[in-house]
């Protein structure tokens, strides 16, 4: 990123969220209770660092009942406690990686966060549930308090809210969630969008945010088969991949010149190590056989594609640790074809743009 081609806020000009090429990962998505204290989670900021990992998304679960449920609260199974995220915290922070915090709720009916929606008409005259109201009040309730974590902890960043697509048309509201944090954080403020977010929405209340948070999973090559046919997908060499993602340069600097020109983070990105996952890199159901090479072949091909547009701060890649047991990512003997990459052929990808990014400076 060249600080002097976008917009930072000047308050943040000396900020290192905006002076460093981002390395990160994203830890602890869907984490339960007492993950975070585990001696094993412990330990992993350290081999973070050792593969070269500078910054860190670190998830807090908050949940709601339902998509349609207005409460937004902490769960004694489902939310990290706030002893455990302080220590984690800290660990981060003792092994020199800086922290992203991003409070994730969490719908215990299995929805996508994206679908929080609620009607908005009347159909019985002088009845009227304020059910925007109710839920946004709540919401905030959460960020308000996540900020003053985040605050307590000298946290680097903060997501204000993530992939929440059905609320994102509420602008007056959006605008008073990120009031309310700032009321609490004094750091640099996001908020974590989609592909179908810029397609849907104006997103006009995006001027209060700090820097873009982009949740992005573009394929490396185009999928011309079912995913029953995933196993016997050609092998696409780097350069392949290099230029099929070459045209999404330009969509990435637009996407920022229409929000200010402001900088832009990778804040989910990855794929499964996995044969034929580059074609749409955010499945995580289908079976075909472990593919390392595939991984970091695009991992690299993100990095070669991106590094040098002046808006671009680096990647969160999706992700460091997998809190969910998958089977069908354990039945090739080869490896794990989930989007971890500790221990396998991306390892190397990372540690050396994170060294090569070192010597530059």
């Amino acid at each position: 990123m060249d600080p002097k081609k976008c917009c930072i806020p000047e308050k943040f000009a000396n900020h290192p969220l905006f002076n460093e090429l981002h390395c990160g990962v994203n830890l602890g998505f869907l984490a339960k209770r007492g993950y975070y204290s585990r001696k094993d989670i412990l330990k992993q900021p350290e081999l973070m660092r050792k593969t070269g990992v500078n910054w860190c998304i670190l998830n807090a679960n908050l949940c709601q009942e339902s998509f349609c449920s207005t409460r937004v609260f902490m769960d004694f199974k489902y939310s990290s406690g706030e002893v455990e995220l302080t220590d984690m915290a800290k660990a981060l922070h003792d092994n020199g990686i800086k922290i992203i915090l991003k409070p994730c709720l969490t719908l215990l009916d299995g929805a996508w966060m994206g679908r929080v929606n609620f009607p908005d008409s009347i159909q019985i005259e002088g009845v009227k549930k304020d059910y925007w109201g109710e839920w946004f009040a709540s919401f905030t309730d959460s960020a308000k308090y996540f900020a003053d974590f985040a605050e307590t902890n000298k946290i680097e960043g903060y997501i204000a809210g993530a992939e929440y697509y059905g609320t994102e048309w509420r602008e007056d509201e959006w605008r008073n969630v990120l009031a309310g944090v700032r009321q609490n954080y004094s750091g640099p403020v996001t908020y974590e969008f989609t592909c179908a977010s810029r397609k849907s929405y104006k997103l006009n209340w995006f001027e209060d945010l700090d820097f873009l948070s982009y949740s992005y999973y573009p394929p490396a090559c185009k999928c011309e088969w079912t995913p029953e046919e995933f196993k016997d997908a050609p092998t696409y060499t780097l350069e392949q991949m290099i230029e099929y993602l070459k045209p999404r340069r330009e969509r990435i600097i637009s996407i920022c010149e229409r929000f200010g020109n402001k900088p832009i983070a990778f804040t989910e990105l990855g794929v499964r190590s996995a044969h034929g996952c580059i074609a749409n890199p955010c499945d995580f159901q289908t079976e075909t056989w472990y593919d390392g090479e595939e991984q970091a072949n695009y991992m690299e091909a993100i990095f070669q594609t991106f590094h040098d547009i002046p808006q671009w701060m680096g990647l969160y890649w999706w992700k460091w640790d997998e809190t969910q047991y998958r089977p069908h990512h354990h039945t090739d003997p080869r490896g794990d074809k989930g989007f971890t990459f500790a221990g396998k052929p991306a390892e190397k990808v990372l540690k050396k743009w994170f060294l090569q990014m070192k010597t530059s400076k």
